[in-house]
C-alpha cells in the first residue's frame, strides 16, 4: 500500500484506506491534466475506476468532462453489452464518448495456425455476431489505423491522437489494472523511475505530453465488490451470472472471448449467453467459408465436432 503523509506526519496506527487513497490520487490527476478519459472495458475494475472518477467530478469538478474510451471486440457475452450501454447513457452530460469498432488484430489462443482475428472487418460483415452501435468510432473516423496494427497498438496511438486532436498540454488515461491480478501488472507499476510522473509510481509517461494513471493498482477484489456494495454502483451483471456457475472471483474475467485471458471461460458461453454462442459459432464457419470456400466440412459437421480452421477454433468439446 502506497504510503500516505497526514500534515506532513508519516502515519501508521491509522492509514488510509484504498478508497481514500484513490481520493488523493484523483485529486492530484485532475489537478495536473487537463486532459483526462479512462480505458473502460466494461469488466468491474474499469467499471469501478468510472464510477470513481464520474463521482469525484460531479462533487469536485462540476463542469468538467471526462473521456471514456470503449474497444468495443465485437463479440462479447449479452449481460457486458447491455452494462456499457447502460454506463455510458447513464452520464452523457459529462461523458465523452469514444466507442471504438475498428478491424484491428486481437490475439487468439483457439487456433493452431493464425496469431489473429479480427473485429468489424468490412471484408466479412455478412458474418458480423452484431451491428455497430450508434455514434461509435469506426475506422473512417481514426486517421492513423492501419489493418497491421495490434490492439494494443491502436490503444497507444488512440492516446497520441486524442493528445493532438484536444489540443491537450498534458493528457492522462486512467487504467482500472490491480497489482493482484499478475506479475505483468506489478511490473508496469515498477519499472524505470525515468518513465514516472512526478516520482508517482502509478502514473507512467507514454510519449510527450501523455501518460497512463493507475489510481486502484493496489485495490484488492473484495475491495471491487466493497465498494460497488456501499455505494450502490452499476456493475456487470454477468459476474453473477459467474458466481452462479462457481467461478471463483480472482478468475472472472471480462475479456474478447479468444484471448489467453478467457480461455478458461470460454465453455462457459453455451450455458451462460447461448445466443451470443451460437452466433460465434456462426461467425467461426463464416471466416472459414472465406478463407477455404468448399473445402470445408458442412455446417451440420462443424457444429457437431468442431473444425481445427486456421482464423480461430472452439476448443473440442466445447460445440459437441
Amino acid at each position: 500500500m502506497e504510503i500516505i503523509c497526514k500534515n506532513g506526519t508519516p502515519t501508521t496506527r491509522n492509514p488510509l484506506n484504498v478508497y481514500e487513497q484513490a481520493q488523493i490520487r484523483l485529486e492530484k490527476i485532475f489537478g495536473h491534466f487537463d486532459n483526462i478519459y479512462v480505458s473502460f472495458s466494461g469488466g468491474k475494475d474499469s467499471g469501478v475506476l468510472l464510477q470513481l472518477c464520474t463521482d469525484y467530478i460531479r462533487k469536485h469538478c462540476p463542469g468538467r468532462k471526462i473521456g471514456v474510451f470503449h474497444l468495443d471486440y465485437e463479440i462479447q457475452y449479452g449481460e457486458t453489452i447491455r452494462y456499457v450501454d447502460e454506463v455510458l447513457a447513464s452520464n452523457s452530460d459529462i461523458f465523452e464518448v469514444y466507442r471504438v469498432c475498428v478491424p484491428f488484430k486481437v490475439s487468439t489462443c483457439t487456433s493452431m495456425f493464425q496469431k489473429f482475428w479480427r473485429p468489424w472487418d468490412e471484408e466479412k460483415k455478412d458474418c458480423w455476431v452484431r451491428s455497430i452501435p450508434e455514434g461509435a468510432y469506426t475506422r473512417k473516423d481514426v486517421p492513423f489505423f492501419s489493418r497491421r496494427m495490434w490492439g494494443y497498438d491502436f490503444q497507444r496511438n488512440f492516446a497520441r491522437w486524442l493528445h493532438r486532436y484536444k489540443k491537450a498540454k498534458r493528457t492522462c488515461c486512467l487504467v482500472g489494472i490491480r497489482t493482484q491480478e499478475s506479475l505483468n501488472r506489478w511490473r508496469v507499476l515498477n519499472g524505470r523511475d525515468a518513465y514516472r510522473f512526478k516520482g508517482l509510481k502509478w502514473v507512467r509517461r507514454l510519449d510527450t505530453g501523455v501518460y497512463n494513471a493507475y489510481p486502484i493498482y493496489d485495490w484488492l477484489t473484495r475491495d471491487i465488490w466493497i465498494a460497488n456494495g456501499k455505494f450502490n454502483w452499476a456493475y456487470n451483471h454477468l459476474y453473477d451470472l459467474y458466481y452462479q456457475a462457481g467461478v471463483p472471483l480472482e478468475k472472472q474475467r471480462v475479456a474478447s472471448p479468444f484471448i489467453s485471458e478467457a480461455r478458461e471461460s470460454l465453455n462457459l458461453y453455451r450455458a451462460i449467453d447461448p445466443d451470443m454462442w451460437g452466433r460465434m459459432i456462426n461467425r467461426v464457419y463464416c471466416d472459414l467459408q472465406y478463407h477455404y470456400g468448399s473445402r470445408i466440412p458442412t455446417k451440420n459437421y462443424f457444429a457437431g465436432r468442431v473444425y481445427l480452421g486456421q482464423l480461430y477454433a472452439i476448443f473440442i468439446g466445447y460445440t459437441s
